[in-house]
């Protein structure tokens, strides 16, 4: 399927570049999901037993009859564990694509593309409120804050998105102004790193208090970043490597054939 994309894809066509970053993504996702699997299920399952531990009789869950915990836990680690990360990186993957594509002005390799715009996306969507608002297992979270969390959590990732689009504008002008690499790297590093940092020290600490094992709520979190960023990984190197393959395939056909040498005696 893969290879049969690969022979497909055209990455001048926003639509053809959409349907392989979903394909690769829903892929990524599922080696995201195998991840988790043996990276962070076994924390999830050590905070629900501290979690039931600690409830009293009057809060069991299965004294609430058939409304709550439907779905069992081998059916959440299992298929809905899977299903939910292969949708979500087929949702990345047409973002990736969306955002690739967006980023083609002064940037004639498709392939470079796919990665810079891999990068930024896994920076906003992943890395940068990891630092800040880092996720927890279940034992930790009170429900009625679920929306001021949530609010949070997106605030960072748009701020961590404009910062990093930006960045690839202000990188574009530095070129142009043929600053040499030495000091445009830096520069774009520093107009990302320095109002990241103003941003976090703004935005208002978590509202929620970590009740349970410090070293539970690590496993966890190390473990859903790795997860994640194997995502990212996996997506963005994958369609990379796709869209390099397409391009490597249409060269030979868009250089003009030699001019046929007549000999004669």
């Amino acid at each position: 399927m893969v290879r049969s994309l690969g022979q497909r894809v055209d990455p001048s066509r926003l639509r053809s570049l959409a349907v392989a970053g979903a394909v690769v993504g829903l892929l990524a996702g599922i080696v995201g999901a195998a991840f988790a699997s043996v990276a962070g299920e076994p924390a999830v399952d050590d905070a629900i037993a501290i979690e039931e531990a600690k409830a009293t009789p009057a809060e069991d869950p299965g004294a609430h009859g058939d409304d709550e915990a439907s779905v069992s836990r081998s059916d959440q680690r299992g298929v809905g564990l899977f299903g939910a990360y292969a949708l979500s990186g087929a949702a990345l993957g047409a973002l990736l694509a969306l955002t690739a594509h967006g980023l083609r002005r002064g940037r004639p390799d498709p392939a470079r593309r796919v990665v810079l715009a891999g990068v930024i996306l896994a920076g906003a969507f992943t890395v940068a409120p990891w630092f800040k608002y880092p996720p927890n297992p279940p034992a930790v979270g009170d429900p009625g804050t679920l929306a001021e969390r949530q609010g949070l959590y997106v605030a960072v990732i748009c701020i961590a998105a404009a910062l990093g689009l930006g960045a690839t504008v202000f990188d574009r002008r530095l070129r142009a102004a043929r600053w040499p690499e030495h000091r445009r790297l830096p520069a774009v590093v520093a107009g990302v790193v320095l109002p990241m940092l103003v941003a976090y020290a703004l935005l208002p600490p978590a509202p929620d208090e970590v009740s349970v094992p410090a070293t539970l709520v690590w496993r966890f979190r190390v473990a859903s970043l790795g997860a994640n960023l194997t995502l990212w990984a996996t997506l963005t190197l994958g369609l990379a490597w796709l869209v390099a393959e397409a391009q490597r395939r249409r060269s030979p056909a868009q250089q003009p054939a030699p001019a046929s040498l007549t000999l004669t005696s």
